[in-house]
C-alpha cells in the first residue's frame, strides 16, 4: 500500500475524520498497514489487489464504472479498515 495514497483514501472513504491532520492520518496509515500486513501473512497475491490504493488505479476503477467498488477503491479495503478501526477502539478501553 502506497502510503503516500492514504490520505485520499481516508478523505474519500471517511469525511466525518477528514479533518484530522496529515500526521496524525499518515500514522494510522501506517499502523493499518502493519495491520494488512499481519492479516494477509503470506498471502501477498490476495493483498495486493485490495490495498493498490495509487490514483492512477482508483480513477480507472471510477472511470470503468468497475462495479462493487466503493470510490474507487475494493471493498475488502473498506471492510479491513472498520475492523481495524474497532480493533483499535477496542484495545483503547
Amino acid at each position: 500500500m502506497e502510503l503516500k495514497y492514504f490520505l485520499n483514501f481516508i478523505r474519500a472513504n471517511y469525511p466525518a475524520i477528514a479533518d484530522e491532520s496529515n500526521e496524525d492520518l499518515t500514522q494510522i496509515g501506517v499502523d493499518f498497514k502493519k495491520y494488512l500486513e499481519e492479516i494477509f501473512i503470506g498471502k501477498m497475491d490476495k493483498l495486493e489487489p485490495i490495498w493498490d490504493i495509487s490514483l492512477k488505479t482508483v480513477v480507472m476503477n471510477k472511470v470503468k464504472a468497475v462495479p462493487f467498488l466503493m470510490n474507487g477503491y475494493h471493498p475488502a479495503l473498506i471492510l479491513h479498515f472498520n475492523q481495524f478501526v474497532e480493533k483499535m477502539k477496542n484495545e483503547s478501553e
